[in-house]
């Protein structure tokens, strides 16, 4: 029987962009270069569009770290629940308890996994 602590934490709302996928950004960029622009012009674009990257970087970061941190917090839950582990003795009668304390070790590594994944869309990592 799984635990109920996966269906209390929020899966990460975060989207991640496929590998080789190109951002909005980095997409008008491509096209515009492409465009028979004046010096001028292109340079107020290209200007434009550096800010838009940044913003872009910043909100991608600022979203992996929110997501880092919910994994944080789910992780923190279920070590609360394995401190019943310490109440438990050889001789316990519901064997499924012991079913259960795997499950929510289990529940630490898959919130483990998401953490990392999320810290690494914060540096950045996997979305160029």
């Amino acid at each position: 029987m799984r635990t109920k602590t996966s269906a209390m934490v929020p899966p990460p709302i975060s989207p991640v962009l496929p590998a080789g996928r190109e951002t909005v950004v980095e997409r008008l960029r491509r096209r515009l270069a492409e465009a028979p622009l004046d010096c001028g012009c292109r340079d107020v674009a290209d200007d434009l569009l550096d800010r838009a990257s940044a913003e872009e970087n910043l909100m991608r970061r600022a979203d992996g770290l929110a997501d880092a941190r919910k994994m944080r917090d789910a992780i923190v839950v279920v070590l609360a629940l394995l401190g019943e582990l310490d109440e438990l003795t050889p001789d316990e009668p519901d064997l499924s308890v012991f079913g259960e304390i795997a499950d929510l070790f289990e529940d630490v590594t898959e919130f483990a996994a998401l953490g990392a994944k999320a810290a690494r869309q914060a540096a950045g990592e996997g979305n160029n």
